[in-house]
Order: C-alpha cells, then structure tokens, then sequence
C-alpha cells in the first residue's frame, strides 16, 4: 500500500509542469545519451584492453575490457531516476529541494559526460 501511495504521488505530481525540472530532465538524458552514443562508437568492438583510470603522478592506474566503461552512463541513468523521482515526489512539500535534485542530476551527467571525454582521449 504504501508504494501504491508513492507512485500516486509521482505520478499526479504538479512537477510535470515545471518547466526547470522538465528541462534539467531532457537536457540530462541527451547528455546522458551522447555519453553512451561516444563510448559505443569510440570502443565498440575493441579486443584490446581500454584505459579506464588514469592518475597524473602514477600514470595508468587500471585497464579493463572496453564495456566496463558502460558502467559510468548507467550509473547516470540510476541517478537521473532516482533524483527526478524524489524531484517529484517532494514538489509540494520543498519546492527547493525539488529543483536541487533535478540541477544536480544534470551537473552529475555533465561531469559524466567530462569522464567520458577524457577516456575516449587518454585511449588515442
């Protein structure tokens, strides 16, 4: 009963027409998209070893195989659900709040999409 009661209130959320959770949303699954779209194009069929650390004083601190790095956009994913979930779940109650978990999904994927990059060039 109480996940039904959770659920409603996702769902019947006045959230939905917030146009800065509605934008922080789709702009955190495009990056979020782009992310997996780069990894996949970039290391898709690699039968070598990727680098999926690097530490400037060290060097090269872990290879893996390359769909590991898939690990990092689902990651995101569980992120964007969790937080827009909540997102919505306290609309009415902490309107603040409501909007910080939404912004700090998309600044999670931003930094994602960073992480991305930088093993897609340390792997040049």
């Amino acid at each position: 009963m109480p996940l039904f009661k959770f659920r409603e209130a996702v769902l019947s959320s006045p959230a939905k027409r917030d146009k800065s959770i509605i934008v922080s949303l789709t702009l955190a699954f495009i990056i979020n998209a782009s992310i997996w779209l780069a990894l996949i194009f970039n290391f898709k069929g690699s039968t070598e070893y990727v680098i999926s650390y690097y530490n400037i004083y060290f060097g090269i601190s872990a290879l893996s195989n390359w769909f590991v790095l898939l690990l990092a956009p689902l990651l995101g994913i569980l992120i964007i659900a969790v937080n827009f979930i909540l997102s919505f779940f306290f609309y009415l109650k902490y309107q603040v709040l409501s909007h910080l978990l939404s912004v700090s999904a998309l600044i999670f994927n931003i930094f994602l999409l960073l992480f991305g990059l930088l093993i897609i060039y340390t792997n040049l």
